[in-house]
């Protein structure tokens, strides 16, 4: 440990940057990536509490059905809904106005939020992000990206002592639950600026309890999701070689003999998470999320950039979580053999590696 993942320069820059677009406008709107996590509506809780803090009008924008999300966020959803503005797209559409801003957290991408036809119509876009950028960011000159940081909870919690903003224990419980969650419990981009801060918020009143209690899963959930992974057959485990000495081991899981299966997207992110448990580099898992809709969660532990992957398959994150929605998917199998695909070439390619011409040195199922 011993990094620092943003320095304090970078807090300061955010923090003025927040405060002067906020100052300036009629109205702020707050919308996160579809099918919020808890570092999502943390760092969107956390932001609108900066602006009640700077008497400015607030609304979050969360567009997803109930049975979308995961139950935990939505108990913060609607325990929050009166007191933080919690609105859907059809309530933005009457609020908006020429004056308004737009502040996009723990996500860049134009097709990852509720509010992409809309983007024309703010006056201003603060984008705060830990993942990627690519082709589909979001157009804005003000924006803080920093895939360093564990999350855009981090971030925002930083943000709110550096400008001495007063929050409850509420608060502070959603932001350290967003940044346990991104961080992958103090493993993924944890550094002391990371620890830091969660024994700050511990101090204003985090109960890590509560937190905890969060993470639990429920035994129906824990059986879909070993499903799943477990099943002879659906989960794929390649070694592929890109040099005479060195290889990845990376896992393909999706069900094999009930392919086009709905599932939760978080059933499908937590799947590609108890992966890691494995002594595999990275694990992608794919499957349908809605009729003809697909989702692919990827984790990784060492040096592939799996945001980068899901960029290349219009989708994004950072190098270590990232995801990908694809729509209007007959055949989830071919799906699956284009994203082996981009997984090879993007191993073949990456640099500084001495490399041969690369090997699938194995294939097998489990």
């Amino acid at each position: 440990m011993g990094e620092i993942g943003i320095k304090l320069k970078d807090i300061k820059e955010i923090k003025e940057m927040l405060e002067t677009a906020i100052n300036d406008s009629a109205k702020v709107f707050i919308v996160s990536h579809d099918v919020p996590d808890y570092d999502a509506i943390g760092s969107a809780l956390g932001i609108s509490t900066l602006c009640k803090f700077l008497e400015k009008e607030s609304y979050i924008i969360v567009n997803d059905a109930d049975i979308e999300l995961e139950p935990g966020v939505k108990k913060i959803i609607d325990d929050n809904k009166e007191v933080h503005n919690i609105i859907n797209l059809e309530e933005f559409k009457k609020l908006k106005d020429k004056n308004s801003i737009l502040i996009t957290t723990d996500v860049n991408k134009v097709n990852r939020i509720s509010v992409k036809d809309y983007l024309d119509s703010f006056k201003d876009i603060i984008i705060i992000d830990h993942h990627n950028e690519d082709d589909n960011t979001i157009q804005t000159e003000k924006k803080y990206i920093n895939t360093k940081v564990s999350s855009a909870s981090e971030m925002i919690a930083l943000v709110l002592n550096a400008a001495k903003t007063k929050y409850n224990k509420e608060i502070a419980n959603y932001l350290l639950a967003g940044i346990i969650l991104d961080s992958g419990r103090y493993v993924r981009n944890a550094t002391d600026t990371t620890h830091d801060i969660s024994k700050k918020l511990i101090r204003m009143g985090a109960d890590t309890k509560y937190v905890n209690d969060l993470f639990l899963r429920k035994f129906d959930d824990e059986g879909r999701i070993s499903l799943l992974i477990y099943p002879e057959g659906n989960t794929i485990f390649k070694t592929i070689a890109y040099s005479l000495l060195n290889e990845y081991n990376v896992t393909f899981t999706l069900n094999r003999k009930s392919p086009d299966t709905i599932y939760k997207k978080v059933d499908i992110a937590k799947a590609s998470d108890k992966m890691l448990k494995f002594e595999i580099d990275a694990a992608f898992v794919v499957g349908y999320v809605n009729e003809n809709v697909v989702s692919i969660s990827a984790r990784s532990r060492s040096d592939i950039d799996v945001g980068k992957i899901m960029s290349n398959m219009n989708g994004g994150g950072s190098p270590e979580s990232a995801a990908t929605r694809i729509e209007g998917v007959n055949d989830i199998l071919e799906i699956e053999e284009i994203l082996m695909q981009k997984v090879e070439e993007y191993i073949n390619n990456i640099e500084d590696q001495e490399k041969p011409k690369k090997l699938i040195k194995t294939t097998r199922k489990v």
